[in-house]
């Protein structure tokens, strides 16, 4: 082990400080010193400059380690509550994307309100990442449970027996994920579509009518062709929030502003200009914080719900897993108000229970 004295390196001349070996890695200094490596990592970007914080090891220039005092463990507990955590960025203050062994459950919930009127959708995803190439494209597996709450009730109606069809259908769903955690393509559309004729012959002998009739014709119409899924998905809001390419380049103030689209209804994309800020520190249950705030800039096919808006509000706020960067919880809403107020909130939330792990 390696000390130098408090003259010999500023700002660093204050505290504890290890010199970093040929060959060390976080885990093997960790080892060393006997200390926990996140706890090593955790006091370190506590004190450091920004460019010298600590990701999953050392980086290539760093030469120092900062240490924790000597002291009790109480009074070095009672001397890092005070100081709040850094959040963690890599090179160019870019958020890191690391989804590797990702299989995670989530709880989501729509709330659609009109007016006064409003109806409550909820259901359970598992977001699994299964490969990424050279070009860092990921493969995500998403799978759907099959039950699904209206206003906290299980229903049993044909709609809902046909939704949960179309799930059939349509899940597990593969999707093709860039770099930024951005959806860009649907990746097993030829199995998709051979899903359904077995799904169609299901309903016909389970199903009649009119509604059935044109239940199947626009499913048919969906499946035409890989493009034509893709359009339509476009409109799922769990897709578009979960996977808003969000793992972007932020500037040194942790924040930014970019054009962004968003389905405020079925297959219509709305730009909104958006100011993305991030939370320097952790919060209090040690969450990466993101909050978007936008303005409604236009929508590509002009008049939106038949009239041009007088006001629409589109915020998000994300919290990311601070070790590996994945979403631990979301919340998305859009508000329109014109003759009609209409608010559309999509909440996503781990749900942490193997055991609940959706089937489809």
């Amino acid at each position: 082990m390696y000390y130098i004295e408090e003259s010999e390196m500023s700002p660093y001349g204050k505290h504890r400080i290890y010199k970093i070996r040929k060959g060390d890695t976080l885990d093997s200094v960790a080892l060393e010193l006997g200390i926990d490596a996140r706890e090593l990592r955790r006091y370190h970007n506590i004190y450091c400059p920004l460019p010298d914080l600590i990701e999953a090891d050392f980086k290539s220039h760093l030469e120092l380690v900062i240490l924790a005092p000597e002291k009790s463990a109480n009074e070095i507990k009672d001397e890092e509550e005070k100081k709040p955590e850094k959040v963690i960025l890599g090179k160019d203050y870019r958020l890191p994307f690391s989804p590797e062994r990702t299989d995670k459950n989530y709880k989501v919930k729509y709330t659609s309100k009109i007016d006064d009127e409003i109806d409550v959708l909820e259901l359970k995803m598992n977001v699994k990442w299964i490969a990424v190439d050279a070009s860092k494209y990921h493969l995500f597996e998403i799978a759907r449970a099959a039950d699904i709450y209206i206003n906290g009730r299980l229903h049993d109606t044909m709609i809902s027996g046909l939704a949960v069809k179309t799930a059939q259908v349509l899940y597990p769903l593969k999707i093709v994920v860039d770099e930024f955690g951005k959806w860009i393509d649907i990746y097993n559309y030829t199995e998709v579509e051979s899903r359904w004729g077995k799904i169609k012959n299901e309903i016909l002998d389970y199903y009649e009518g009119e509604v059935v009739e044109s239940y199947i014709e626009n499913t048919e119409h969906v499946l035409e062709n890989p493009e034509r899924l893709l359009e339509s998905l476009r409109s799922d809001y769990f897709l578009r929030t979960f996977f808003n390419g969000i793992h972007v380049e932020y500037t040194a103030d942790y924040g930014f502003q970019n054009d962004l689209l968003f389905p405020l209804e079925e297959e219509r994309e709305s730009v909104f200009r958006v100011q993305h800020k991030m939370a320097p520190n952790l919060d209090d249950a040690g969450f990466i914080k993101i909050e978007q705030k936008a303005n409604y800039v236009d929508s590509g096919f002009g008049f939106l719900y038949g009239y041009t808006p007088l006001k629409v509000n589109y915020s998000a706020v994300y919290f990311l897993n601070s070790d590996n960067y994945i979403i631990e919880k979301m919340n998305l809403e859009c508000n329109i108000e014109n003759d009609k107020s209409i608010k559309t909130i999509i909440a996503i939330e781990l749900f942490d229970n193997k055991k609940s792990k959706a089937k489809v």
